[in-house]
């Protein structure tokens, strides 16, 4: 068996300057298409969780509102009434308005979390690592 022309394996073919150029311009164009679509996703997430946080604060205000309402209306009831029950009962629904809204403060803090672009930042991070390792 003699070996043909076909069977001898060529060498590979180094990419010319301009074929590298095109891929180098390509890749960079797909990395920022990257980065950009996973900020706008991240936008979204946040948009998101500003949304929660901003009803939730409307919620608390009226909290607050009715509470303050409560106790002043347990103040004057006090003041003009010698009986107890009236102002117990408000007292008692003012100092649960105000520990429902300590509630939904404490549920806003735990949604601030959402809003720092996590992933932007990590694969921006990873990016500059990968950019430092191939000069190295």
């Amino acid at each position: 068996m003699s070996a043909t022309v076909s069977d001898i394996a060529a060498p590979p073919v180094k990419p010319s300057l301009a074929t590298r150029i095109t891929t180098l311009v390509r890749d960079v164009g797909n990395l920022a298409r990257d980065h950009l679509e996973l900020a706008a996703l991240e936008a979204q997430r946040a948009a998101i969780g500003l949304t929660k946080v901003l009803s939730a604060a409307v919620v608390v205000s009226i909290l607050v509102v009715t509470a303050w309402l409560s106790f002043v209306a347990s103040g004057i009831v006090w003041a003009t009434d010698a009986g107890v029950s009236w102002p117990v009962a408000l007292s008692v629904a003012g100092l649960l308005n105000l520990a429902l809204a300590a509630g939904v403060v404490f549920w806003i803090k735990a949604q601030t979390g959402e809003l720092a672009f996590a992933g932007t930042v990590r694969q921006l991070q990873r990016t500059v690592e990968e950019a430092k390792e191939e000069l190295a």
